[in-house]
């Protein structure tokens, strides 16, 4: 038997449930992660952090804070106000952060303003809220039927673990949870961890420079410095600006204590502001976070010498908490230095973008924590070069940090520039080597700068002999009784020179031969610290006024001897030897010594010795006859005689 089924489709209206529920299911799936979306962890929050509240995005609205015109807005000058912004987000506790903002506290209201406002840190972990009005500025907590004195009954910010509060009124430093020295107006304040209504201990405070209200909307900045330690502590240094600039109110302030709670892993940034009886407008602008960082730059320059070769250094480093990568290296290489290079060095945590360059530095660094990376730098000093040699680093840290400490990120390192010369001297005579008494003669003396560096100032000295003096110069040159002296108008670069010529005249009396007329001339400036190398020793040749004159009688005595003795055949007789000519023309005669002399001798001999030879050979031929005939010939047996 066959059986035959018959399928029928379900009611039209059971279909469109069915696909109904099918599309609900598929959505929930969707959903599911939103519905269930995990709590903020500790690497949520990214450094550089900004906000410029020109929305609450980033950060929840607790109590009666909200955003007007651009700016975090508090309190409004409201009495009984109280209201926080905390970041959605958290970050580790052990990276430290750098914090900087703008407030405005003002009231048109001619009563004292109140109360105040706070930069706080709460557990990550805990719930986002608001504390106490008046005293207790929206964190702490506070007595009800006080205005801060005595223990708590209303709560404060939960996981509240730190405030630096910035107390127009005072009553931050009243002991609440019987923890004050009491009302302190216009102070920056440091109150530490609390729960509920149990903590929220005084840790400090210290008077505001110029108070702590502002002149209206317009802004002041303050800045906020959180530094972990490696055992778990934290401190806070806080500044705040004035007319001269930002100015440090705290330094270092351990937060760590009795009473406070332990460092949890995870804290979250807030702000937070109350009014009382009295009221102010506390309104938050321009909030930038950093993770702080420490870097600093040092050059180390030896004393430099114009002209020479110069190395030196410039170390960045990095004692702060954290890493940073990249930090922005740049040294002004000073511009008499010439055919500048450099070279970057890092190793055991310390990185170099490139290995080195030219001209002026930019190299970007990595630099873990305690490490540090060095540039060598190296070029010619100009040898014209005077004064001081600068040099200026700058390091910056990377975009998302902030440097706790800006005073050694310019290391701006200036050595003095010591010139260095070495002269030496030249002198010669320009005139007639030989001259008499009453004859001048011109002196040439050359300055020579073996360098390195530049010399300046440069002068010949020369000390003239007794037998010398002065006649003038078509240089500077100048004489002081026997002392001559030369000046430079230009600095002398090194392998220059520079010529001096000067006249001085022979004193009619002198009677000497000129080997005593001998001086010395020396090339000096404040750049040779030797004094410069004098000039060899330049002596005269002086021809003594009663040297017998040649004949001049009129007569043409070229055919006669100079000795008086006959004349050679074919020889001219030689003209009587000058010894030079001077200034004047004049020269004694001397004795002929001519090379035509030698010549004639030389024929003269050579005849001689032909002759001699030829008469010796004739002799010999003779005797040699007379022989033959007295001798009988042994061999012939003839003995007959020629």
């Amino acid at each position: 038997m066959t059986h035959h089924i018959t399928h029928r489709k379900p009611p039209r209206a059971a279909r469109r449930a069915l696909a109904a529920a099918v599309s609900l299911a598929a959505l929930a799936v969707l959903a599911a992660p939103a519905l269930h979306a995990p709590p903020a962890a500790a690497a949520d929050l990214t450094f550089p952090f900004d906000d410029e509240f020109d929305t609450a995005s980033g950060g929840a609205l607790s109590g009666d804070a909200h955003i007007v015109d651009g700016r975090l807005r508090l309190t409004d000058d409201v009495v009984g106000q109280a209201g926080s912004w905390s970041t959605n987000d958290s970050f580790p506790s052990d990276l430290g952060l750098d914090i900087e903002f703008t407030y405005a506290m003002y009231s048109d209201d001619p009563d004292v303003g109140a109360d105040g406002l706070l930069l706080y840190l709460a557990d990550g972990a805990a719930a986002q809220g608001v504390g106490g009005t008046g005293a207790a500025l929206g964190y702490s907590c506070r007595p009800d039927d006080t205005e801060g004195d005595g223990p708590c009954d209303l709560p404060g910010i939960p996981g509240a673990f730190a405030a630096i509060a910035l107390d127009r009124y005072g009553n931050f430093s009243l002991p609440i949870n019987d923890s004050g020295p009491g009302r302190t107006p216009d102070a920056v304040v440091v109150r530490g961890s609390g729960e509920g209504t149990d903590g929220y201990r005084f840790v400090r405070n210290a008077p505001a420079p110029e108070g702590v209200e502002t002149d209206g909307p317009a802004t002041r900045t303050v800045r906020v410095t959180l530094l972990p330690g490696d055992a778990g502590e934290l401190s806070v240094s806080v500044q705040l600006e004035t007319a001269s600039g930002m100015q440090t109110v705290f330094d270092a302030v351990p937060l760590h204590g009795d009473g406070q709670a332990a460092l949890p892993p995870t804290l979250r940034l807030g702000f937070a502001g109350a009014t009382g009886a009295f009221v102010n407008v506390h309104e938050i602008d321009a909030l930038h976070v950093r993770q702080p960082v420490d870097l600093r730059v040092e050059h180390d320059v030896a004393p430099v010498v114009a002209g020479e070769h110069v190395r030196y250094s410039v170390t960045a480093s990095n004692p702060g908490r954290n890493a940073s990568d990249p930090s922005p290296l740049t040294v002004d290489v000073p511009d008499a230095l010439h055919d500048v290079s450099w070279s970057c060095h890092g190793g055991d945590g310390a990185t170099c973008a490139v290995p080195g360059g030219t001209g002026d530095v930019a190299v970007d660094l990595g630099l873990d924590r305690g490490a540090a990376a060095t540039v060598e730098i190296e070029g010619t000093l100009d040898p014209a070069t005077t004064g001081e040699l600068v040099s200026e680093a700058v390091i910056a840290p990377a975009p998302h940090l902030a440097d706790t400490d800006e005073s050694d990120n310019v290391s701006r390192a200036a050595v003095p520039v010591q010139a260095v010369a070495a002269l030496e001297t030249d002198k010669s005579v320009t005139s007639s080597a030989a001259v008499r008494p009453g004859d001048e003669v011109e002196y040439e003396v050359v300055a020579r700068n073996r360098g390195p560096s530049t010399a300046h100032d440069v002068a010949v000295v020369d000390d003239l002999p007794e037998a010398l003096a002065f006649v003038g110069s078509d240089d500077p040159c100048v004489a002081d009784g026997q002392r001559v002296t030369c000046t430079g108008a230009e600095p002398l670069a090194p392998g220059g020179a520079q010529a001096f010529r000067f006249r001085a005249v022979l004193d009619e009396g002198y009677r000497g031969d000129g080997s005593d007329v001998v001086n010395v001339a020396t090339a000096q400036s404040p750049t040779d610290p030797d004094g410069g190398e004098p000039s060899p020793g330049v002596a005269i040749e002086v021809v003594r006024p009663d040297a017998p004159e040649a004949p001049d009688d009129g007569a043409d005595h070229a055919d006669e001897p100079s000795d008086g003795a006959a004349p050679v055949a074919g020889r001219s007789p030689a003209p009587a030897a000058a010894t030079g000519p001077s200034s004047r023309g004049r020269g004694g005669a001397l004795a002929y010594t001519g090379a035509d002399d030698l010549a004639l001798v030389a024929v003269v001999g050579a005849a001689l010795v032909a002759a001699g030879l030829a008469g010796w050979t004739v002799a010999r031929r003779r005797r040699r006859a007379v022989t033959a005939r007295a001798v009988p010939d042994v061999v012939g047996e003839d003995r007959s005689v020629d």
